[in-house]
């Protein structure tokens, strides 16, 4: 008995050490980095590099195994391709050659999956456009794509109707091709109804559905359309916000992917029987590449949610069996804020994987719905490198990810440098002229090294090289080396856990979406001479709201109605301003740039505002109303969600 009680207190010890330095979290990175670096090597030698070929390998293996599950009905991985292949002579047939590019503006169903598989089966590269946007910044973003062709659903007719004009004047559009999948509603929401401005005109528009499709070819696209796909191809372009005021794309090719794709299932377990359910929207890199282009590598079943409901979240999970569901960090807190139910752990989830779930939730949801791990990563859709945080229990849990005491001795590859706190500039050591590393605890921003692996090099934005040249950092902590700014505040502890502090410059997050302030700046300059935009922290929300500081004597001729009415109709719903502050003039810095420092610190606190008058746009409401320290509690105290 001595003996094992021994050996067990040994074993403890070793559980306990492993823990507390992260071999074992290590070991596995560090196996699944080079996993898919020699299956990359592999994909080069073989002349293979494109995405597709993960596909195209479960049709082969598996055909009649179920690859996706969308409002009710399977598709198998046979079905699928067939569709893949008919678009893809579809596309061949409108004289898009190789190397072109086409605009994809639809919401979550398995045709934009399609779609995707159909461009990279012809090596046409597809341009996934947040189907949430309108007006100038929808305008921007197929101008950079430079399509020829938009695909777009019946419900989004209205954006584009709406913008017509400049969409054929300004971009090279020349064919709109309003696709009918045969199975979303009418109404996209996943429940039976009328057309959404379905029956808006719209110039050089095609109608086309599934008799349309039945009559190209389903016999599989030849290699040869990919053969000229190389590790620097882009694969999609994902459009980020940035602090040029409109959405970048970010070029997302098919080595780095590539790469991603084997790593993320391999971390996280992801096999032939998990099912794995997102109703994040497809669009985002986090659900296009880490949810449905790993499931091309690891043959998972994907279940596409037509979008996030808090109410039928997990209705959905249990009625599709999922044992995999995916989050974006205010989801959680959505879940959490629906009325507990007897069903809250009747499913077969094993895992919930995402980004930016906030500490404060962390264990609440995890004990709430029976999730044993949550898997946190950290990554962006140009960076060249991510973070991840298996977490099965209290130590680590809120952190974004990890690198524990080997990884940082073989691979130190993330580093976080520290900031000027007036400028956000990085500071430079006046002595040596380099970044001075943070140490624990203390907020820097994080950067990732620009490395010759396929995972880690960065290729930045389509036809952007000033807003590249910003996101790349020279002579860091040595002299030659380059870094990808990531933009983004963070920390880490002693145990190597990194924690997200916040957005750098002139962004912030809101709605788990990245708002640009001088986007929202130009809107309201619609209405008003100047506004100052930046994000306030408000209790118990994730992220920053908007708030825009407008001088004194331009607010008394503001009609705020109008001003809310014109915020709504130019910027997506999470770029909207909640929050006014009427201050006496605009503070600016020495080189004429607005102060928003001492603002943002102050937030919508009344005590810190001094007598400046602060107005918000309650939930519903038409205009902007004056906000009174008694709607500062109610929301303190969780009886206002915004």
């Amino acid at each position: 008995m001595a003996g094992i009680a021994k050996a067990a207190a040994g074993l403890a010890a070793i559980a306990y050490l492993d823990a507390k330095h992260g071999i074992g979290a290590d070991i596995s990175l560090g196996r699944a980095a080079n996993k898919a670096e020699w299956v990359h090597r592999f994909r080069v030698w073989r002349k293979k590099v494109s995405l597709y070929y993960y596909f195209d390998h479960h049709v082969q293996k598996r055909p009649d195994s179920i690859a996706y599950v969308y409002n009710g009905v399977d598709y198998s991985w046979r079905q699928v391709s067939k569709d893949v292949h008919r678009l893809a002579n579809y596309i061949l047939s409108q004289g898009i050659k190789p190397g072109d590019r086409i605009a994809i503006f639809m919401g979550n169903s398995v045709a934009l999956v399609e779609w995707w598989l159909a461009c990279m089966a012809v090596n046409v590269t597809p341009a996934f456009i947040n189907n949430g946007l309108t007006d100038k910044s929808l305008v921007h973003c197929i101008k950079v794509s430079r399509a020829p062709l938009v695909v777009f659903e019946p419900e989004l007719t209205p954006s584009l109707a709406a913008i017509k004009d400049e969409l054929l004047s300004q971009t090279s559009v020349r064919k709109f091709l309003r696709y009918d999948d045969g199975v979303t509603p009418p109404n996209g929401d996943g429940e039976k109804g009328a057309a959404t401005g379905a029956e808006l005109a719209l110039d050089n528009v095609v109608d086309f559905g599934p008799a349309d499709l039945a009559k190209y070819s389903d016999k599989r696209i030849p290699d040869s359309y990919r053969d000229a796909v190389d590790e620097s191809t882009p694969a999609a372009l994902i459009y980020t916000s940035g602090t040029t005021g409109l959405p970048k794309a970010a070029l997302c090719s098919h080595g780095r992917m590539g790469s991603a794709v084997v790593v993320w299932p391999t971390m996280n377990g992801f096999g032939l029987k998990d099912r794995i359910y997102t109703p994040m929207p497809l669009y985002h890199s986090s659900a296009l590449f880490l949810c449905v282009g790993a499931s091309f590598y690891s043959g998972s079943t994907v279940i596409i949610g037509r979008k996030f409901s808090a109410r039928k979240y997990w209705e959905e999970v249990r009625r599709y069996d999922a044992t995999v569901v995916q989050y974006i960090g205010e989801i959680a807190r959505y879940l959490l804020a629906v009325p507990p139910s007897p069903e809250d752990k009747n499913h077969r989830v094993r895992m919930a994987y995402g980004n930016g779930m906030r500490p404060d939730v962390w264990e609440k949801f995890r004990e709430r719905f029976g999730v044993r791990v949550i898997s946190e990563f950290f990554a962006a859709s140009e960076g060249n490198g991510g973070l991840l945080n298996y977490n099965s229990g209290p130590f680590g849990a809120g952190a974004v990810g990890r690198m524990g005491k080997l990884a940082r001795r073989v691979r130190p590859d993330f580093k976080i440098v520290r900031v000027d706190p007036i400028t956000e500039d990085i500071y430079r050591d006046p002595s040596t002229g380099l970044c001075v590393e943070c140490g624990p605890l203390e907020p820097g921003e994080f950067i990732m090294r620009i490395g010759d692996r396929s995972i880690s090099k960065f290729q930045g934005y389509a036809d952007n090289p000033e807003a590249t040249k910003k996101k790349i950092l020279n002579d860091a902590l040595v002299k030659g080396d380059q870094w990808f700014r990531s933009g983004d505040l963070m920390s880490k502890d002693e145990d190597g856990f990194y924690f997200f502090g916040d957005r750098l410059g002139d962004t912030f997050r809101w709605r788990s979406e990245n708002v640009s302030t001088t986007e929202v700046s130009a809107a309201l300059g619609q209405v008003v001479g100047e506004a100052n935009v930046y994000g306030v922290l408000v209790p118990g929300h994730d992220g920053r709201a908007g708030c825009a500081a407008i001088p004194a004597d331009e607010a008394a001729k503001v009609d705020f109605r109008q001003l809310a009415t014109v915020a709504r109709k130019s910027l997506p719903k999470y770029a909207v301003p909640l929050f006014l502050r009427i201050v006496p003039q605009m503070e600016q810095t020495g080189t004429v740039k607005q102060q928003k420092v001492s603002l943002r610190n102050q937030g919508i606190h009344h005590d810190k505002c001094g007598s400046d008058k602060l107005y918000w746009l309650p939930p519903n409401a038409e205009g902007y109303v004056p906000f009174l320290p008694e709607h500062f509690k109610q929301i303190e105290g969780g009886r206002v969600k915004l």
